[in-house]
């Protein structure tokens, strides 16, 4: 269920617009998942066929760790993707709403949104290693006259 707190007229006119069963209940989210899947299945294909904004819905939704729910004709438990309708389209991938990608700030952020590192945080991290590391990961051959001259 999309609940808005800007108003848009997308929002009003999506078929699951004030339907509380978008989201699952306590008692399905600790039963069993067969249960679970049973009951949001019909919901996801529903949302998957019907609904128009599927992909304005993801966008807004932006399922996170605090999201319980059927979103863009999947389900989502605790923004992890648990089932997925078989004519869900695909939704594109969301934007960070990291800091900085390459800099500390945006590795940061995607921590903190328990984000996977964008390429550019990746390299920006392994740089940050690698330099933490300093000269222990370089080892240098002792010189032929310090070696004569230890002998």
């Amino acid at each position: 269920m999309i609940t808005s707190t800007a108003s848009a007229l997308w929002t009003d006119n999506a078929p699951c617009a004030g339907i509380a069963d978008y989201v699952p209940d306590e008692s399905l989210l600790r039963g069993s998942k067969e249960k679970l899947l049973d009951s949001c299945a019909p919901l996801m294909q529903k949302c998957a066929d019907a609904c128009p904004y599927v992909k304005e819905c993801f966008e807004r939704v932006r399922p996170r760790e605090n999201f319980d729910g059927v979103c863009a004709g999947r389900l989502w438990i605790n923004g992890r993707l648990v089932a997925k309708a078989d004519s869900a389209p695909d939704v594109p991938k969301l934007p960070s709403l990291a800091g900085v990608c390459g800099e500390v700030t945006g590795r940061r952020r995607h921590e903190e949104l328990s984000e996977p590192l964008c390429g550019k945080c990746r390299d920006s991290q392994m740089r940050a290693s690698s330099r933490q590391a300093g000269r222990a990961n370089i080892r240098k051959r002792p010189e032929r006259a310090d070696q004569l001259a230890a002998a």
